[in-house]
């Protein structure tokens, strides 16, 4: 085995001449909001819980809620706002699957549903070839919903 010294692709670009360092840093920002879950919501129900430019960096994804028996699938994606149409742009595009049947009482992290998508502006992680400049809503898409009534809560922080 060997010692290493090893940078990341930050410092290597910081050491490059010139500078090759795009803009990435600045104040992490959170957004969030709650909704309540009723025990007659149908699967396929969306929850809209914040809104979101484009242009932000998403660094992490976390939500408490109650126990939802049953509520074994759901996603976390983007959604035109209302004056777009509202309509789905990628339903599962931060977090796909999340089981939610177990109640988190702490905010717990989700993880991102493809690990590369860390850090990547919105507009990247929903596939666009560039940022359209709008704000979307980032929603709860319960596939499968459960079947109890509880209170949802997500925070996005995110760079702006």
């Amino acid at each position: 085995m060997a010692v290493a010294n090893t940078k990341s692709a930050m410092v290597t670009a910081r050491d490059a001449t010139p500078n090759t360092l795009t803009t990435y840093g600045g104040i992490v920002k959170t957004v969030g909001g709650t909704i309540a879950t009723l025990a007659a919501d149908d699967d396929g129900s969306v929850y809209r819980m914040c809104r979101l430019s484009s242009s932000a960096r998403i660094l992490a994804i976390r939500t408490t809620h109650g126990t939802m028996t049953s509520g074994t699938d759901w996603d976390f994606g983007a959604y035109q706002t209302a004056a777009n149409g509202g309509a789905v742009v990628d339903k599962d595009a931060l977090v796909d699957g999340a089981d939610l049947s177990t109640a988190r009482l702490t905010p717990t992290a989700l993880p991102f549903q493809a690990g590369a998508s860390y850090g990547k502006y919105l507009w990247e992680i929903l596939g666009l070839s560039s940022d359209p400049l709008r704000e979307y809503d980032l929603c709860w898409t319960a596939n499968t919903v459960g079947s109890a009534a509880t209170d949802v809560t997500t925070y996005v922080d995110y760079l702006a």
